[in-house]
């Protein structure tokens, strides 16, 4: 995993999107913390204040998360920060690079990598999986620490994707992206990275995409491959982070609470502006209100959902915050004029 050197900026805890949680600083810290480590003196060495993250909620630039993971990776002599029982060697990541960019498409790149890393990981297994319609790149581990396991599965799904996305020059639309782990408040800051509906507590830590992707040629461009490098970890935390429009960032929201009620009062308690202006914001950008909105994201996440995924139509309609399947039935109805087993049945005819 990357782990090259970045800029410290300023530090500050006020509210931004393009920064981090600190509910990941004792994920990432949980290695080194078990290994004994000053956990005050790394902190202190990567810029940040140990006493200025403690509480709840505290927010940490994203310079200074990828300065605290260059520092963990020196410091350990470790790409993976004692996350593992062996430690992945600093340059295992950029050798890897190196082979992925000769590969022909995005397919031989993956499975060049997975094979890569079972070589060099005991810990984790990442494999990809092909079917007629959809992909999956997807993780199983050995880890039995929970903030470990977390922490590595998470890093493993987020820089496998970045670096997918980096190899064939574009953002690769997902269609879900599934945790063994239980979702936490902290859980929302990955939204923006992925930008598709998050599922927690699955049997397995995976992204699922459609198959067509695979066949994508990789850019075999060594100058543009010593820029990315160089810009290792901030160029992965950074570069797929969405900075988009006010509606844009409503329905981020909305994607990350699917499961919960959230109202347009709340949606403007979260984005500091007062719900009169949210109304007027939202009519400028999409000449309709936050109940289309709403209904919009459920709208295309169920129907993604039913094409693309093997979950029962019960599991979708949990996942989309309906608390009987009935309601789901009525709301797809209103949506498309179909039931959702009607929806999907017609989909498996066509591609017969």
């Amino acid at each position: 995993m990357p782990g090259a050197s970045a800029a410290v900026g300023p530090s500050h805890v006020g509210p931004s999107r393009s920064a981090i949680d600190s509910g990941y600083l004792g994920l990432v810290l949980s290695g080194v913390r078990e290994a004994g480590f000053d956990i005050d003196r790394l902190l202190v060495r990567a810029g940040i204040a140990p006493d200025q993250f403690g509480q709840p909620g505290t927010r940490l630039p994203q310079d200074q998360f990828a300065r605290l993971i260059a520092v963990l990776t020196r410091e350990t002599r470790d790409e993976l920060w004692l996350l593992c029982s062996r430690p992945i060697k600093p340059g295992t990541f950029r050798m890897m690079c190196r082979l992925l960019i000769r590969c022909a498409n995005l397919r031989e790149a993956i499975r060049i990598g997975c094979q890569f890393y079972h070589l060099v990981a005991d810990d984790f297994v990442v494999r990809l999986g092909e079917g007629p319609d959809d992909a999956s790149l997807y993780v199983t581990d050995t880890i039995a620490q929970a903030d470990r396991r977390r922490m590595v599965n998470g890093a493993i799904l987020l820089f496998a994707y970045g670096l997918m996305c980096w190899l064939v020059g574009r953002r690769l639309p997902l269609i879900t992206v599934h945790y063994v782990f239980p979702e936490e408040p902290f859980s929302s800051e990955l939204e923006p990275f992925y930008r598709a509906p998050m599922l927690f507590e699955q049997p397995r830590t995976e992204i699922r995409f459609d198959a067509e992707w695979l066949d994508l040629p990789i850019m075999p461009d060594e100058g543009r491959l010593r820029r990315f490098l160089a810009s290792m970890p901030s160029a992965l935390l950074v570069r797929y982070r969405d900075d988009s429009s006010m509606s844009e960032r409503v329905r981020g929201i909305l994607r990350r609470n699917l499961k919960r009620p959230v109202s347009l009062e709340d949606i403007a308690g979260m984005l500091a502006v007062s719900p009169q202006t949210l109304r007027r914001r939202l009519l400028e950008e999409e000449s309709c209100g936050f109940q289309e909105i709403k209904d919009r994201v459920r709208h295309d996440i169920a129907v993604h959902l039913l094409r693309k995924s093997r979950l029962s139509l019960e599991e979708i309609g949990l996942s989309l915050g309906f608390s009987e399947l009935s309601a789901f039935h009525r709301a797809f109805r209103r949506w498309t004029g179909l039931a959702p087993g009607e929806f999907r049945e017609s989909r498996r005819s066509r591609a017969e």
